[in-house]
């Protein structure tokens, strides 16, 4: 139970891909309820048809409200916690507090999150929010034209993206899109391609610049990011607080350098930086090539697909398919 695109965001990618991935692995034991502008009594409704539930949604308030349902109707309920745990105020990280307490098995994606989970639920389990896309669907011509473009006029491109327009609970923006484009106004040699589907960060930061540089890309809509992550010397996740990012899977999947802010813990190929102006990328860009060995390893991580499979099978009764949650919930 979740959102599919649109809009595209970590989340819904992840459930777009999960829906695609089982069906691949050939697990049909499961329906997919797109709860996207629908009431609370038909979700109830939806839910009592189910004896087990998986819900990926980052409203800490719904999660309490699915919880508290689940728990009195007897369903066994599996919440994916997107993001960083405990990034909240303090109601809503109440809530997701509750709300694990009363999962029967909820799912963090960074290990801090779940030192912190496993607190308020022991059958905490960590599971990435990655799973290996299926197509890519190529890029328009006028967005490829562009992208060309810039690839060709500036000596380095980086790209980064955001989902959207959100702020911590300290007010910052959490994708550090402005502090990025500061960083690029002062390195006329150096582009940024910002992916943005909402279109809500441009018309955030045109609100707060009088003009955009020249080499600041923004691109608006829904397309697949991995598209940009191919003409690009690194991608930048420049973000104050994070889960389990997809973006960096991609990108070290297609042996894209990453940069990444150490707010959480990062794969361990990821290129670590606390501030984007105290930073180089270029000079660590190059640092990184020097040290590149002649066949750079496959990034590799434990299928969350079938992670999950043995999850729900466990949760369902099924025989020989709960390797996985006993694993887990023993650490």
């Amino acid at each position: 139970m979740g959102k599919i695109p649109p809009p595209v965001g970590g989340v819904t990618i992840h459930v777009s891909r999960l829906i695609e991935d089982l069906k691949r692995k050939g697990f049909n034991k499961f329906s997919f309820y797109d709860f996207a502008n629908r009431s609370l009594p038909a979700i109830f409704r939806q839910i009592s048809l189910f004896p087990v539930i998986h819900l990926h949604t980052s409203n800490t308030y719904f999660q309490l409200i699915i919880s508290i349902f689940c728990f009195l109707t007897n369903k066994k309920l599996i919440i994916t916690y997107h993001g960083n745990w405990g990034r909240f105020g303090y109601l809503r990280n109440l809530a997701g507090s509750v709300s694990a307490m009363l999962t029967y098995i909820p799912v963090a994606q960074n290990p801090e999150s779940m030192v912190k989970m496993k607190v308020r639920n022991q059958r905490t389990i960590l599971i990435s929010s990655f799973i290996h896309p299926g197509y890519v669907t190529p890029l328009s011509d006028t967005i490829l034209e562009k992208l060309h473009y810039y690839r060709k006029t500036f000596t380095y491109l980086f790209c980064t993206n955001a989902s959207n327009l959100f702020f911590d609970k300290n007010g910052n923006e959490i994708y550090g899109i402005l502090e990025l484009i500061t960083y690029f106004s002062n390195r006329p040699n150096e582009a940024l391609v910002i992916c943005d589907p909402s279109g809500k960060v441009e018309e955030y930061i045109n609100n707060q610049l009088s003009c955009l540089p020249q080499n600041i890309l923004f691109i608006i809509g829904a397309y697949d990011f991995s598209n940009t992550l191919i003409v690009s010397d690194g991608f930048i996740r420049n973000t104050t607080t994070d889960g389990d990012s997809v973006s960096i899977h991609e990108a070290l999947l297609l042996k894209i350098p990453v940069f990444a802010t150490d707010c959480v813990t990062r794969p361990v190929p990821c290129i670590l930086y606390k501030k984007a102006p105290d930073t180089d990328f270029v000079k660590e860009l190059e640092k990184w090539k020097e040290n590149l060995p002649l066949s750079l390893p496959e990034h590799k991580s434990e299928s969350a697909t079938d992670m999950l499979i043995g999850v729900y099978s466990q949760c369902l009764g099924l025989k020989d398919k709960n390797v996985h949650l006993q694993k887990k919930t023993k650490a």
